[in-house]
């Protein structure tokens, strides 16, 4: 088991990981490699006195978290008044089958980032809204025609900064009991992959309209 513990926040800090804190990444390099690697993220905040937790887009661009969607929405909302919100992300790589079921694990990597949202506006938020884009569906950039101004006044783009996060992260094989080692129930790892597969045209795309080779270059390397 890798030990990701490195530069370890003082006792009480909402970054530190207290569950399993040999696992723990605190270092911008191991956040940064979760965020880029994720598409979703779980959006929790308090709304009229009741908890919730909202999957969202979100995108790592530069020094910030960057979360979009409806400006009429209770979660933007909420981000564009500056409401505290917690940010999660995780990315299941495989499931761990130990020799005890009371050891089987999975295989992951996360991130939580704590913070308050600002609203981005402006050409920033054009430029910004096309790099979220492209993060999203890589190889795209070029292939959408211009933002209507309508589209970008209703559309929130709020920006978290990353100065409070962690990341979690687990992998290699089951830790089973020394005296379970010599049993002969099959232990291992179950790898997990997410992959792109082949485009699929809209059914009213004519026929001679094909995906730009780009597109095609990222799908396969997603």
């Amino acid at each position: 088991m890798t030990n990701h513990a490195t530069g370890l926040p003082p006792k009480g800090d909402k970054r530190r990981v207290r569950q399993s804190p040999n696992r723990a990444a605190y270092d911008q390099a191991s956040l940064y490699k979760v965020l880029d690697a994720a598409n979703i993220g779980h959006v929790a905040f308090v709304h009229e006195g009741w908890p919730q937790s909202i999957p969202t887009a979100i995108a790592r661009l530069d020094e910030h978290l960057y979360l979009h969607g409806s400006r009429s929405s209770r979660l933007y909302m909420a981000l564009s008044a500056g409401e505290r919100v917690c940010v999660s992300v995780c990315l299941v790589d495989g499931l761990v089958k130990a020799r005890s079921a009371f050891h089987c694990s999975m295989n992951y990597r996360s991130a939580v980032v704590f913070g308050s949202g600002q609203a981005v506006e402006g050409d920033e938020k054009i430029t910004l809204l096309d790099r979220f884009t492209e993060h999203l569906i890589p190889g795209t950039s070029d292939d959408f025609r211009p933002m209507l101004p309508k589209e970008i006044k209703a559309t929130a783009l709020i920006r978290i900064p990353l100065d409070e996060a962690s990341a979690k992260i687990r992998d290699g094989d089951p830790v089973d009991d020394n005296e379970d080692l010599e049993l002969t129930y099959w232990a291992g790892v179950i790898p997990l992959t997410t992959s792109a597969g082949t485009p699929v045209a809209s059914a009213n795309l004519p026929p001679t309209v094909e995906p730009k080779a780009q597109l095609l270059k990222a799908m396969a390397n997603f």
